[in-house]
This record gives structure tokens, sequence and C-alpha cells, in this order.
């Protein structure tokens, strides 16, 4: 769980050679998902990464609500939103990152549920810190998830707040993409995990998710692919 040294400039170059594959891959508009995908996956090779260090996500539309969709041979349709969850893998770390972006013109509701997911990312890497128990963290989150699925008119109770985000924020980063750790003890300096925030409407077709690697300090967090900006359009 506490990674040394040498571990951690590992996930930082797979996360880095990962956050420059996506920054380049995005100048460019695609017809299919597949594209995308082989677009990103000529980064990592290009930059000197394994390949991926899992199966790749690229998700347009509806199908981005999907949480593993792997197919990533549909058509892109003008409006659709798309999430790319990729990693690079490096000397046997791993990365995982997630994006998404438009490649039109988003409407005023694609960008109210960015913004949304937006906020509760930037919270939810406020909370992280040495002591901090991911059960308690993971409620913490829940709510604050919960209450922008109230402003954007999707839930009327906190209970809820899993019909529009289905998954858990973190998971520990490393090894493997869900490397091992224990989920019960605190938080201490050397842990890497990822923070992962979503909104999923599969009746409006929209889905929305950010993710970034974080590693826990003496006094905090540190995000590791904070080079890469959350820009929707």
């Amino acid at each position: 769980m506490v990674k040394q040294p040498a571990e951690i400039v590992a996930i930082q170059k797979a996360v880095d050679i990962t956050a420059a594959s996506l920054k380049d891959a995005f100048k460019q508009k695609y017809r299919y998902e597949y594209e995308l995908e082989a677009q990103i996956a000529q980064g990592f090779r290009a930059r000197g990464a394994k390949g991926h260090s899992f199966e790749p996500i690229v998700a347009g539309g509806q199908r981005a609500c999907t949480l593993h969709y792997l197919a990533n041979q549909a058509k892109l349709q003008p409006g659709e939103l798309i999430i790319c969850d990729v990693g690079a893998e490096y000397n046997h770390y791993a990365a995982d990152i997630t994006r998404t972006i438009s490649q039109t013109k988003p409407t005023q509701r694609q960008i109210d549920v960015y913004t949304a997911v937006q906020r509760v990312q930037q919270q939810a890497m406020s909370l992280l810190k040495p002591g901090v128990k991911l059960r308690s963290y993971e409620n913490k989150v829940a709510d604050l998830m919960a209450q922008e699925l109230k402003k954007l008119g999707l839930i009327k109770r906190n209970k809820d707040v899993r019909k529009y985000f289905p998954h858990a924020t973190s998971h520990f980063l490393g090894l493997n993409v869900h490397d091992v750790g224990d989920y019960q003890q605190p938080l201490q300096p050397g842990n890497v995990l990822t923070v992962e925030r979503g909104i999923y409407i599969p009746e409006e077709g929209i889905g929305v998710r950010l993710e970034d690697n974080v590693l826990i300090t003496e006094d905090g967090a540190r995000n590791l692919s904070a080079k890469l900006k959350q820009k929707l359009w």
C-alpha cells in the first residue's frame, strides 16, 4: 500500500504518458470510438509505455452510461459527450485517468452536468490526507454528489444518489489498476489512489466521468495528473 520512491516515479511516468497522449489525441476529431482509442494507444507506445494498463473505455453518448463499456466501435454523433477512461503501463506500473470531452459545442445541460462532476471531483481531492478513513470519505463524497444531483433536478433524497452515481470514488493504484490495499486502514503517506466522480443519466444520453491519480503526502495529497486540465470543449 505504501509506495517506495522508485514506484512513485514509475506511476508518475505512467500518468504523464497518459496525460500527454490524451492531450494530443483531443486535438483531433473522430468519426468512430475506435479511432480515438487507436490514437491514444499510439501515443502511449510512442512515449515509451508498454501499452494500456487495462482495457480502454471510449464511450460516446448513451454508451457512456455503461460503466465498463469496452466495445469502442460505435459511430460518434454530433452533440454526444465522450468518456475516455484509459491508462498507460510504464515499467509495470499503471495510470488510470478519465476525461470527458465534446467534439461539438455542448448544450447548457451537458455543461451543467460536467461542472457538477468537476466540483465534486475537486472537493473529493481536498478531503484526502493522512489519517482519513476511506469509508467515511466515500460517505462524504456521496453526500456532496447528492447535493449536485438535487440541483440538477435528478433526485430529491440523498439516499437516491446511487441512481446516477453508481460507483465508488477511489481505489488503490500501483502494479495493477485496481491495486491491493486494505480499505479499512487510515490513509498514510505513500498511498496512491484514484479519485473518480461521475454522473450518468441514461434517459438523457449523458454520461460524464472525471478521474485523477493522487499521491497521499505528509500533509495532504498531490494530484499526479494535474498537468491534464479538465476541459469539456
